[in-house]
């Protein structure tokens, strides 16, 4: 299918779905709100003022440093830059532009050393190469080395993209500050504001460009209401499309078409998004712009446990010493290996899920069966397979076999009948598969909790209100 077509499929069906789910109130109702709105994600005077004295001091204190490397260039990125950071997320991002010519490994040892020089207090971090985050007057600054190019085709690190990304946004973005501060505070408060690992969000440039497409908050709402898989968002040709071979979305970068600038961006979180889409369209209110804390009583909770029949059990071990995106990536792989053993020895489970709290990661995991048999059934080869049939006659088992349907069947002891005593010998047989660090720590050692002693843990109640996904009205 052409992409025009494509895209007239696509505006075929958003007339259609309108008319059947239009709300007539939404833009009046959307103007009642919006004032409220921008007080919760604009920053305070103080805040501004916090901002521009600590980038003055920032400035004055990398010049100087400078002197020493006069073949090093600086320069401010990032939404300080732009003026589009969140109220109560104030970071500076100063950026050391290295010539091309550079090694490597010196952009990583000259970039760590002025960044402890300018900075209060740092730490190190890492991305694509090392870089020092700390403070300046209280306000956080990430000092991060990169190439000085001339074009994108000659980049050695994703950091390199950055300075072109400023430079193309900043004009662009101009008057349309406040809609993507809106925006940021409206994924925030929906828990998918962020491309990294752990959220697999939206980044703030992705924000950005949104906006600059739409050209406003409301419009991205109206038109977010009807995103689907598959589509791609051409910023600057102002086009839309559908894809067979993209999973997600993809938005092209206006700097690299080749890159999807939502690349890092979840099936389920672009679901959630069209879902507070169409339930802010619905009903437009300052509540989708606050994440209230969850408050309930723990005897509810176990009462909530009790009743529901399953087993919950958390595997809990020390966190590893790494990037945080590799932990969660890392995870995510153990979540879902031990989901697919549950399943595979008829444990049925409903749910897993992961969380860190006090240096400890939380595996999750909830299944519909508490205690299985002793006996399970083996399903046979057809008996028309002689060479397998005969195989499976010849092990050693403790039943005969039986035909059932045309195929051998037999009866057999399982290992394990609980599915703590499953996971126990799963994750002591196979702690490698896990993840590499992630392995490295279970066969230090573990813990398995079950059922309402998992409520022990810090940091739980909030978390397994979401996991059990319990209605508000029941806490």
């Amino acid at each position: 299918m052409s992409q025009n077509k494509s895209r007239n499929k696509l505006e075929d069906k958003k007339i259609k779905q309108t008319k059947n789910l239009s709300n007539p109130d939404f833009e009046s109702e959307f103007e009642k709100i919006i004032s409220e709105v921008e007080k919760l994600v604009t920053p305070s005077e103080d805040e501004i003022k916090k901002g521009h004295l600590a980038k003055e001091e920032l400035e004055k204190r990398v010049k100087k440093v400078l002197k020493s490397y006069p073949e090093i260039k600086y320069k401010f990125l990032g939404s300080f830059a732009r003026k589009t950071w969140l109220k109560g997320n104030l970071e500076i991002d100063l950026f050391l532009l290295f010539p091309e010519d550079v090694d490597n490994h010196e952009l990583e040892k000259k970039g760590l050393e002025i960044g402890r020089k300018i900075l209060d207090e740092w730490e190190e971090r890492y991305a694509s190469h090392p870089y020092v985050h700390g403070r300046v007057k209280g306000v956080e600054v990430d000092v991060v080395p990169c190439y000085r190019l001339r074009s994108t085709e000659k980049i050695k690190s994703a950091v390199d993209r950055t300075p072109f990304h400023h430079e193309w946004v900043k004009d662009r973005i101009v008057g349309k500050e406040k809609d993507v501060r809106i925006l940021k505070g409206f994924l925030k408060s929906g828990g998918i504001y962020g491309a990294e690992y752990k959220v697999r969000g939206f980044s703030g440039y992705l924000c950005e460009l949104l906006i600059i497409h739409y050209g406003s908050f409301k419009e991205l709402i109206l038109n977010g209401c009807f995103w689907k898989r598959g589509m791609v968002i051409d910023v600057v040709r102002g086009e839309e499309y559908v894809r067979s071979d993209v999973s997600v979305i993809f938005v092209v970068d206006p700097v690299d078409s080749k890159r999807n600038v939502a690349a890092n961006l979840s099936i389920d979180s672009l679901a959630k998004f069209v879902e507070m889409c169409r339930n802010f369209y619905q009903n437009p209110s300052e509540d989708f712009f606050t994440r209230k804390g969850v408050s309930i009583e723990l005897d509810v909770l176990k009462n909530e446990i009790e009743k529901r029949g399953t087993e919950l059990i958390v595997l809990q071990f020390k966190c590893p010493n790494i990037v945080e995106d590799n932990l969660y990536t890392q995870l995510e792989r153990a979540k879902t290996k031990i989901i697919n053993f549950l399943d595979e020895n008829d444990f049925m489970p409903l749910r897993g899920g992961y969380f860190v709290s006090e240096g400890n990661c939380n595996l999750i995991f909830e299944t519909q069966v508490r205690e299985i048999s002793r006996i399970k059934k083996i399903i046979g080869p057809p008996f028309e397979e002689w060479t397998h049939v005969r195989k499976f006659k010849q092990r050693k088992r403790p039943y005969l076999p039986y035909m059932e349907g045309g195929r051998y069947h037999i009866f057999d002891f399982r290992k394990f009948t609980t599915p703590h005593e499953g996971i126990r010998d799963f994750v002591q047989a196979n702690p490698k598969s896990l993840g590499k660090n992630i392995g490295e720590e279970i066969s230090k050692g573990f813990r398995l909790l079950r059922s309402v002693e998992i409520l022990q843990i810090h940091g739980i109640v909030e978390y397994l209100v979401d996991f059990l996904r319990l209605k508000y009205d029941q806490v």
